[in-house]
């Protein structure tokens, strides 16, 4: 009998460097979908030669919004979904091939192989972590909530064990830059599953996300490679937290600087040489 078919999505924006390689990876795939979320660095010529279908949306900074047109345009039994920074191992294929022609379940979990700041450990934190990336059509749908994206509606679940060769390579920051970069830009999103630092305030909470990150890894030292990374996802839930109470407690820091130049320019003396009204006004609101 032959296997069912499979459709693959991969969404992306200006990832040039690695999308070729996540895309030859996923062509045993009977359709595959390139969504590009209007890429500026060619990574759009790199899926038109790859993918049998690319659609261009405008650029959105999550791709939990974009994930449900992409399942849209899936035609086949079986989905399997990557982002454009990662990449199956070459043992996949075959596994979920052979897989599929006597499935035992409606969803599927793959390790996720992390490189942080280059390079994966697996003395750290993040190993051996499980995502969903196959299912059933109708097992999985999308929401746009950050960290709150997948809804699994079938209890049908296996998983590819840590150790079996099958896993996602997922090269998600190159730099410490790079974590800054994407902490910012997820916890800017007001709909998303957030963190909040509890009664005992926000030096206690810390302290606390610092020594549960660092004792989820199997090396003790205290400036390795595993300590910094544990920092690192420490301080997006640091982050996190602080834009939570900044929400609730309804600050509105550049209406606040607008309010402060406006108490310091009525302190000064008023002089007859000063700078204009509408020269201030176009300023403070970018305008030049």
């Amino acid at each position: 009998m032959a296997r069912p078919k499979i459709s693959a999505f991969v969404i992306t924006f200006n990832r040039a460097n690695i999308l070729g390689t996540c895309l030859r990876a996923l062509s045993f795939a009977d359709q595959l979908i390139v969504v590009d979320k209007s890429s500026t660095d060619g990574s759009r010529s790199i899926a038109e030669a790859c993918a049998d279908e690319v659609v261009t949306v405008p650029w959105t900074p999550t791709v939990e919004e974009t994930r449900t047109l992409a399942l849209s345009l899936c035609r086949h039994e079986w989905i399997l979904f990557m982002d454009d920074d990662e990449c199956l191992s070459a043992a996949a294929e075959s596994r979920i091939v052979a897989e599929l022609e006597d499935s035992t379940a409606d969803i599927y979990e793959f390790p996720l192989r992390h490189y942080i700041l280059g390079q994966h450990d697996e003395r750290a934190y993040y190993w051996p972590e499980h995502h969903a990336r196959l299912f059933r059509r109708g097992a999985i749908t999308f929401s746009r909530t950050v960290h709150a994206g997948i809804l699994r509606h079938s209890d049908r679940v296996a998983r590819f064990g840590a150790s079996d060769g099958v896993c996602i390579h997922h090269l998600s920051h190159a730099d410490v830059s790079g974590w800054i970069e994407k902490t910012n830009r997820y916890t800017s999103r007001l709909d998303r599953v957030g963190i909040k630092a509890g009664a005992d305030g926000f030096a206690a909470f810390a302290h606390e996300r610092i020594d549960y990150w660092m004792a989820r890894g199997s090396d003790k030292s205290a400036d390795g490679y595993p300590a910094a990374v544990a920092l690192l996802r420490a301080v997006y839930d640091m982050v996190d937290a602080v834009k939570a109470w900044e929400t609730e407690a309804g600050l509105d820091g550049a209406a606040l600087f607008a309010q402060s130049c406006a108490a310091l320019d009525e302190a000064r003396p008023r002089r007859e040489r000063s700078c204009p009204a509408e020269v201030v006004e176009q300023h403070s609101t970018g305008i030049v």
